[in-house]
């Protein structure tokens, strides 16, 4: 990052563009060498000569390196200036924890750490890559850590390439979970959840997808990035996308190089995706948050594999309906198949009226200013009493319906 300086003017470019700074704190563990804090304070003034390791710092060992012993009220003390430092000196917005869990690191030093750089900062970004996800890093909800979901991760990635991920069974009955925040698991609040389906320790989509050899076709591959871009999108909580992915860039875990395209106004993927992003940055309906989406009204099923027959039952197929308040033009519809053939749903739109299909897999047009999308476009759907019998959802697709006028 060049000199404190040039941070510090890095930061306000980025704050001038409109973009919040996160910067990735590794407390979990540290390599040895050149390390000033290895050996710096030893608890015994013998402890050099009988070779002990680590010193006041460290304590054990973690599967990447030497752990840091953030049990330890001095630790704490230190790490936590740092990130004090980091929001006074260079005016960040937020920090994102390398490997957070209970098993490697002290969870009464992150939650410390909490209560201290929000005091200092209360609307303080902070992110624990913690998995498997525990509970405990919520504190009141609204306010505690978002965690990289690695539920939805690896449910996700299960599904699209339809065997199982991880662990993970290719299963229709954990899809409910996965795009409602994970509910029914760690999370107490939307905040809490990040939903993600690549990172730099993950293979990109297309490469997973094709270690299934049944799936190993461009086209497949094409498709199935998208849906797995699509459902990250839509998937209540909040949604993280790594660099590279609104490219469709195949390639294996911790491969972080790409060629950058010469031209994006001719790349379809990228121009469908950023279309995608702007959506969700628009649409109140496709970012809900709160302890209870369901319990507020704002959240309805309309498909799953646990409804009857007519609304997806047995099937790796989701959908629901989404009203943050009263007015019926926030109203949004969305569907997603995993299966891969087509399924025949009676879609619960749940207004009469006109509805524009906002997205797909393949194209997305949103309305005036953004689009030139309107209640007449052939794609939209009219319904005299909010229903459409016999729906048929394409194979690995998906679609966003929004409410536009009365017939």
């Amino acid at each position: 990052f060049g000199t404190p300086d040039d941070l510090r003017n890095m930061v306000n470019e980025a704050h001038k563009a409109n973009l919040a700074v996160i910067v990735d704190q590794v407390f979990n563990h540290s390599a040895n060498d050149f390390n000033p804090l290895w050996k710096l304070i030893l608890d015994h003034p013998d402890e050099l000569e009988r070779g002990d390791e680590g010193g006041l710092y460290f304590s054990g060992a973690s599967p990447w390196g030497n752990r840091m012993a953030t049990e330890r009220a001095e630790v704490q003390n230190m790490l936590i200036d740092v990130c004090k430092a980091m929001i006074v000196e260079y005016h960040v917005d937020g920090f994102r924890f390398d490997y957070t869990h209970s098993s490697t690191m002290d969870h009464g030093f992150m939650l410390r750490l909490a209560d201290e750089v929000q005091a200092l900062k209360p609307d303080v970004i902070l992110i624990a890559e913690n998995m498997p996800n525990e509970s405990d890093l919520n504190r009141d909800g609204f306010n505690g850590y978002a965690q990289w979901c690695d539920e939805f991760h690896d449910g996700i990635k299960a599904l699209l390439r339809e065997g199982e991920f991880e662990g993970m069974k290719n299963d229709p009955h954990v899809i409910g979970d996965i795009f409602y925040f994970n509910k029914n698991g760690f999370a107490a609040h939307t905040n809490n959840v990040v939903n993600y389906c690549e990172s730099h320790d993950e293979n990109s989509l297309s490469y997973e997808v094709a270690t299934n050899p049944n799936l190993n076709q461009p086209s497949t591959k094409d498709r199935k990035s998208r849906l797995g871009l699509f459902g990250t999108m839509v998937a209540v909580g909040q949604s993280m996308i790594y660099s590279g992915q609104e490219f469709a860039v195949e390639r294996e875990r911790n491969s972080v190089l790409f060629p950058w395209p010469a031209n994006l106004d001719e790349l379809g993927y990228f121009q469908w995706a950023s279309r995608l992003i702007r959506l969700r940055r628009r649409y109140p309906a496709l970012k809900l948050h709160g302890y209870n989406p369901i319990e507020e009204g704002e959240f309805e099923w309309i498909a799953g594999p646990w409804l009857d027959g007519a609304h997806g039952q047995g099937r790796r197929m989701v959908g629901w309906r989404s009203k943050p308040g009263g007015n019926p033009f926030d109203a949004m519809v969305v569907i997603m198949n995993f299966e891969n053939t087509p399924v025949s749903i009676d879609l619960e739109l749940g207004l009469p009226g006109r509805w524009v299909r906002l997205a797909s897999i393949e194209a997305v047009n949103d309305i005036v200013p953004d689009g030139t999308n309107h209640a007449h476009d052939e794609t939209a759907i009219a319904t005299e009493d909010g229903r459409v019998i016999g729906f048929i959802v394409p194979d690995s697709s998906g679609f966003i319906y929004k409410w536009e006028s009365n017939l």
